[in-house]
């Protein structure tokens, strides 16, 4: 019985250490989901290609007006 418990300590430990790179502030799931919205508020708002050059300009990437327009083109 004793195996088992240190089976799943360690199951577990390797589950909870491996969670933060997926599902974390800068995990692959937030990432993936921050790319699919902003893909889908760039359809809403309807920022033109132009727009988006001028907010999203080199050093703006992460300004409040290029991320409501979609994020850099």
């Amino acid at each position: 019985m004793r195996w088992f418990q240190v089976g799943v300590v360690v199951l577990s430990i390797m589950v909870m250490t491996g969670c933060p790179s997926e599902f974390g502030k800068d995990g692959r799931v937030n990432k993936a989901t921050t790319k699919d919205t902003q893909e889908n508020l760039l359809f809403l708002q309807g920022c033109s290609a132009q727009r988006r050059m001028e907010v999203c300009a080199p050093g703006q990437e992460n300004s409040v007006a290029c991320q409501r327009c979609g994020g850099p083109p």
